[in-house]
């Protein structure tokens, strides 16, 4: 199956944020259940389920990655979300694509277990924090521990972003253009390099509204001297509403970088 691949101006990285927020509006109420579902996924499985919780999150990432996809599309059709499409890549209608998407995933787990593995070497052991008594920790030893995790995160970050970039369309080149792992890994790094200056207005304009909205939301209610219980609960929903904006911008990246019409795309979770 064809592939053409476009080269995008600068200016479409932004109109990709202003794509993504027009089809928010068309489903909001969707697109927020299918944002909180995702968000769900990475802080309570990903983070609260020792050891297994993260391994099986990062494996299906290139399965939510293509659901993600999926959902821009079906919203743009005018069709009905709901968050199953998040695992419709392991619906039965895709069945002969799964075995490519699983290997997407352990490529992917590998490359993020590499990527920590360099960034303990780099920085050492992290120091431990006891956290059972607050008042006999030494100061000194809290800041050493914060500046760890911020240089480790910070890190991460830099170090993950190729990989990132390599798999953005990797799993909808595997599903809606029938290639293998490694010709979808390769395709889409051509694709996000050759249009880096899109993708880098895209990034930093996502950066900007999303923490610009947050910090807004933040002060406002702050200035409200809402408890602090209730100002954690309305910050995990602000957080929420960002990742549902943030999710319906990534299916116009894709039609505006690949001129394809898949035929038999399956709409149904």
């Amino acid at each position: 199956m064809a592939t053409h691949l476009h080269i995008c101006t600068p200016r479409q990285g932004w109109e990709w944020l202003m794509s993504g927020l027009a089809l928010f509006r068309k489903k909001p109420s969707e697109l927020f259940l299918l944002g909180n579902t995702y968000l769900f996924l990475l802080l309570f499985v990903g983070m609260l389920i020792p050891m297994l919780g993260p391994a099986v999150v990062t494996l299906l990432t290139p399965t939510l990655g293509f659901g993600i996809m999926l959902a821009g599309k079906m919203i743009k059709s005018g069709l009905r979300v709901s968050p199953a499409v998040l695992f419709a890549g392991l619906s039965p209608a895709h069945r002969p694509h799964l075995p490519r998407l699983f290997q997407l995933g352990f490529i992917y787990t590998a490359c993020f277990a590499v990527i920590k593995l360099l960034a303990h070497a780099l920085l050492g052991p992290q120091p431990m924090l006891d956290v059972s008594n607050l008042q006999k920790i030494d100061p000194a030893h809290i800041v050493q521990f914060y500046e760890y995790m911020a240089t480790y995160l910070s890190l991460v970050a830099l170090t993950s972003l190729p990989v990132i970039l390599a798999f953005w369309y990797a799993p909808v080149l595997v599903v809606w253009h029938g290639m293998s792992a490694g010709q979808a890994l390769f395709s889409s790094w051509i694709a996000v390099w050759r249009n880096k200056s899109a993708f880098l207005i895209f990034g930093m304009g996502w950066i900007l509204l999303s923490v610009g909205f947050c910090s807004a939301v933040v002060a406002v209610f702050s200035l409200l001297g809402l408890p602090a219980s209730l100002l954690g609960a309305l910050n995990i929903l602000t957080m929420a509403v960002v990742m549902s904006v943030s999710l319906a911008t990534f299916y116009p990246t894709y039609t505006d970088v690949f001129e394809h019409d898949p035929e038999h795309i399956q709409t149904q979770a």
